[in-house]
């Protein structure tokens, strides 16, 4: 068992990059910085299923593992064109600025399957890569791979214009299984592959 001890306890701010191919090289590890974000958390759904028995009056007397489902959720804060077209379906460059330009009802339809818009999605913690030494307490934080992350916009997804909040885009990316058979990867950077 792990001793209690404080200095391990880890607050990570971190970076999102999409597309990566090579996690020894830096940031954004051969893909694409995803801009700045807020609010970052990696989300395990789906609960355990409980065995019951009527002999016990229908009490549980065991669980069934439920199967693997991954997703990352957070607020995009910059409205930044590499962004926008990863992660709304239908975009295209404006004809005057060249900069994406979201559009509803587009090419994209309801129906499509999602998994064509599917990338590998990286969460880098800042205190893996500023950490001062290898027995410093940073160099624990996890990197967090989801291996085919599809892009997805929250279904209440609400973008403040206010003076008083910043403008955000709430984003969330869905974990499906690769052609490997990954979904995710946590841990040390050097015990990952893509």
């Amino acid at each position: 068992m792990a001793a209690d001890d404080a200095r391990r306890v880890l607050r990570i701010p971190a970076r999102i990059s999409f597309g990566c191919t090579d996690l020894t090289a830096a940031w954004p590890h051969g893909g694409t910085g995803l801009g700045a974000t807020r609010q970052v958390v990696l989300i395990r759904t789906g609960g355990a299923y409980p065995v019951t028995a009527e002999a016990f009056g229908g009490e549980p007397v065991e669980y069934l593992e439920p199967g693997e489902v991954w997703g990352v959720g957070f607020t995009l804060r910059t409205f930044v064109d590499d962004a926008l077209d990863l992660i709304f379906p239908n975009t295209a460059a404006g004809t005057n600025t060249s900069r994406q330009v979201i559009s509803a009802p587009g090419t994209v339809r309801a129906g499509n399957w999602a998994s064509g818009r599917g990338v590998v999605l990286v969460i880098t913690p800042e205190g893996a890569t500023q950490a001062k030494s290898a027995t410093a307490p940073d160099v624990d934080a996890p990197f967090v791979v989801l291996h085919k992350a599809i892009p997805m916009i929250e279904e209440s997804a609400r973008m403040m214009f206010e003076r008083s909040d910043e403008f955000g885009i709430p984003c969330l990316f869905q974990g499906i299984r690769n052609s490997a058979g990954k979904i995710l990867s946590m841990g040390p950077r050097k015990d990952i592959t893509l």
